[in-house]
């Protein structure tokens, strides 16, 4: 197809670093698109999810290990502003409607939202950190360049165009940066998932609290199990459902940077379904021998009251390719 022709040739052009393919073992576990179909529920039925994250490969795109396929009515834009697919590069974040089905989405709309667009007014550390837009933007070793710009040419006057995920501390931890047209403007809001039914998003925690988090702008509701495992700081990739005003998270993956999909730890929680009962030791915290007789109590780690079952919190060290729950 014409339009796929020419994005290739657009990701051939914009990065010094190679494509990456769309691989992620775990899956987007939660949301998910994984192998497992829709959810993690094993259905194969097409949901509605709002991505949020960093392009890292061309294969359509690449987003938080989802394969995005789109076509030439997919609209796209910048900020807000209409576009098209040649805005589309390896190290840019993006906000997504797509619709997802087994290991595939398929775009309905693409954002490209930048952190901050405009002139350097301060440079220290060398070039590693510059303020643009009065924000501080910190360059690292994972930060792509584009159209022409030299890490030891990074200087104050230049009008620059800086993707990038806020950092716990409110620096904005730079994946992309390219020269900015004279009067580029950007777009001050945070960059958001569509507010659909399920949701994956990558960024840094931000505050955290024993049920809650923080994500840039973003708030989500974390079962406190999950949120026990997490650290303030930490690159992670959070994926679940909205429940009412509520971004309620049911799987957490934590990556080692914001161009690798792939999870070092991966945690989710897996809702206990009402008379599910086990064979051999009880899900629900007891342990059950084989003549079905309750052994000693466990602690009940849900923070919940000892008349529910809790929701049982499961760590990945190395995800599940199969999709089988």
């Amino acid at each position: 197809m014409k339009n796929l022709a020419a994005l290739l040739a657009c990701a051939l052009a914009v990065a010094a670093a190679p494509a990456r393919a769309c691989t992620d073992p775990g899956g987007i576990g939660g949301t998910g698109i994984d192998g497992g179909g829709i959810g993690g529920t094993g259905q194969r039925a097409e949901s509605d999810v709002g991505v949020v994250g960093v392009v890292t490969g061309f294969a359509s795109i690449c987003v938080n290990g989802i394969e995005v396929h789109y076509d030439a009515a997919t609209p796209v834009s910048v900020n807000g502003e209409p576009a098209s697919a040649a805005a589309l590069a390896v190290g840019k974040v993006v906000a997504v409607h797509a619709v997802g089905a087994g290991t595939q989405a398929r775009a309905r709309a693409i954002d490209v939202v930048d952190a901050a667009v405009g002139p350097v007014t301060a440079v220290q550390s060398g070039g590693a950190v510059l303020e643009v837009q009065g924000q501080r933007v910190r360059v690292g070793t994972v930060t792509l360049l584009g159209g022409g710009l030299s890490r030891g040419e990074l200087a104050a006057g230049q009008a620059l165009r800086v993707s990038g995920l806020r950092g716990a501390d409110g620096a904005i931890v730079a994946t992309r940066i390219e020269p900015a047209a004279p009067g580029a403007r950007g777009f001050s809001a945070e960059p958001t998932e569509p507010g659909l039914a399920r949701f994956v998003v990558q960024g840094y925690v931000g505050e955290l609290q024993p049920q809650a988090l923080r994500m840039g702008g973003a708030s989500f509701s974390v079962p406190p199990e999950l949120a026990a495992q997490l650290d303030a700081g930490r690159l992670v990739r959070l994926s679940g459902r909205r429940q009412g005003a509520e971004r309620v998270v049911e799987r957490a993956d934590v990556l080692a940077g914001p161009l690798d999909v792939r999870a070092e730890r991966s945690f989710r929680v897996e809702p206990r379904p009402s008379g599910e009962s086990d064979e051999r030791r009880g899900r629900s915290g007891r342990d059950v021998d084989s003549s079905g007789r309750g052994g000693p109590e466990r602690g009940d780690r849900s923070g919940r009251g000892s008349g529910e079952r809790p929701d049982r919190i499961e760590r990945l060290e190395r995800p599940d390719r199969s999709g089988r729950r």
